[in-house]
């Protein structure tokens, strides 16, 4: 490994981590597997072993002191992230974490902070901003290529995959649905319309068995003044994973494109005209590693940022209360 090319370790071995985040890093010009670390020892050397990580672990401590680790990988449960971020960034490494960041707005605040005093970069796992246009749609929306944004509307869901293990416990999940999916598409908004969240309505529906929410309605309303709606189910078996912009002079359509590994067809309308061309989500985990590596290298924040990642929290923070009490919330009130 020469010294332009960033070691990474990762805690957490389950799906994420084998499917995508340990193939993206090895699949990386700019980034080595180092060290991967698991409660289970046997677990780690066999992860290892797939992946040609050169070490394997049971204890995050012993990987957080190895000079070649740069940066570390968070997939561990929801409840873990926060104490996990702040150990990495006290021990000097970069830190990719994947959503939420953590459960309670404190907790992501001091996520924040802690990176922050350390000199150390922070980003969250918001691969979406990273598929095939969204890019290109989020520069044309914030020049007023659609005008003003009017609304915008998120649909996400599994294709009726319900949440397992961990993610169907409150207390080691937080939300359900809203926090292993909603997320994502809570974020594309906030990217595309480049406003944030300042007030929410949400209510949500629970599977019988289950503790936590299997499908959300919220409806947002954007500092600039934009009104959105996020529907998100784990639920039902044929979602329609859009996303769809619509302004005083224009639209923005992205169906079947809220969802990693999938082929869409990216429309506009636009001042400038009309146009479409074909897209893809696939490749998303690379683009989202690469980004992060070329951040930390360039010593600036990573997008998304660990600011993002506080910002998803407060909206979520904002929905549960909303979903409790049965009424319309401000973000970051009280």
């Amino acid at each position: 490994m020469d010294s332009q090319t960033l070691g990474w370790g990762i805690i957490g071995l389950g799906r994420i981590a084998g499917t995508e985040i340990a193939p993206a890093i090895t699949a990386s010009a700019s980034s080595a597997l180092i060290c991967v670390v698991s409660r289970d020892q046997g677990r780690a050397e066999a992860f290892a072993r797939v992946h040609g990580a050169t070490s394997a672990l049971d204890d995050y401590g012993k990987m957080l002191a190895d000079p070649a680790v740069g940066a570390v990988y968070i997939a561990t449960p929801n409840a873990q992230h926060a104490g996990q971020v702040v150990a990495a960034a006290r021990a000097g490494k970069h830190v990719l974490c994947d959503k939420p960041l953590a459960l309670t707005v404190a907790d992501a605040q001091r996520c924040v902070a802690e990176c922050r005093s350390a000199g150390v970069g922070l980003g969250i796992t918001f691969q979406t901003r990273f598929f095939d246009g969204m890019a290109e749609a989020a520069t044309l929306i914030r020049a007023g290529g659609i005008g003003r944004v009017v609304t915008a509307e998120a649909q996400i869901g599994t294709r009726g995959s319900l949440p397992r293990g961990w993610r169907t416990d409150p207390a080691m999940a937080g939300l359900g649905t809203l926090n292993n999916i909603g997320v994502h598409a809570l974020d594309i908004l906030r990217y595309l319309i480049g406003s944030e969240v300042s007030e929410v309505a949400a209510m949500a529906s629970s599977e019988p068995g289950f503790d936590i929410d299997t499908t959300d309605l919220v409806v947002l309303r954007f500092r600039n003044g934009a009104l959105g709606q996020l529907h998100a189910s784990q639920a039902v078996p044929h979602p329609r994973d859009d996303i769809a912009l619509y302004g005083t002079e224009g639209r923005v359509l992205a169906p079947n494109l809220s969802r990693p590994d999938r082929d869409s067809v990216m429309s506009f309308i636009a001042r400038d005209g009309e146009r479409e061309f074909p897209v893809s989500s696939r490749g998303s985990y690379l683009r989202t590693i690469d980004a992060f590596a070329e951040a930390v290298a360039a010593g600036r924040d990573p997008s998304p940022s660990g600011e993002d990642g506080l910002r998803s929290v407060e909206v979520t923070a904002a929905i549960a209360d909303s979903i409790r009490q049965r009424r319309v919330v401000s973000v970051g009130a009280g």
